[in-house]
């Protein structure tokens, strides 16, 4: 296994690993929302930060060195799918920045009460499909997963969005 390889091994573990703290805190929300219990687990927020910076981080040498193969000099197409991956990267981060700023300033459960509070965790929960979706093909590939497995992870990855959304507004209406 070559060195970039490596990285993007790396790279495809803490986005797996980023995905299950999504799907945990997503959980753990709405359960929050629905039932009002708080959960004593809100240390688990500071482990996503740092896989987040983590894959940040990585995904900056991995770009870098997409970028600059003379080997496989990458195509016009592999250009703006990377551009395309930062970019929906990029709305992912304002979104969850505004959905912790709301869920600091209001507090989560007056925030989660609220139609904006349901508004910002919809666009949270789609912006997060969609990176995932886009990204869908490359994390397969870095854990060395078969690609035939792209589209059932992303029916999967948007099943949960809508599972997420619908939860959002359960815990408003009722």
């Amino acid at each position: 296994m070559n060195k970039g390889s490596k990285i993007r091994f790396a790279n495809g573990v803490v986005s797996a690993a980023i995905v299950v703290f999504f799907l945990v805190h997503a959980t753990l929300g709405s359960v929050s929302a629905l039932t009002g219990f708080r959960s004593p687990f809100a240390w688990f927020v500071w482990v996503g930060v740092a896989l987040v910076a983590a894959h940040v981080v990585i995904s900056v040498f991995t770009s870098r060195e997409q970028l600059t193969d003379v080997e496989r000099p990458p195509s016009a197409r592999k250009k703006r799918h990377l551009a395309l991956k930062w970019a929906t990267g990029g709305l992912l981060l304002a979104a969850a920045a505004v959905h912790v700023v709301v869920m600091r300033t209001w507090g989560a459960a007056a925030a989660q009460s609220t139609a904006t509070g349901a508004v910002l965790t919809i666009v949270l929960a789609t912006v997060l499909a969609i990176h995932l979706c886009v990204g869908s093909k490359s994390v397969l590939k870095d854990l060395g997963i078969d690609r035939r497995y792209m589209t059932p992870f992303r029916v999967v990855v948007c099943a949960f969005a809508v599972l997420f959304a619908v939860s959002a507004i359960a815990a408003v209406v009722l």
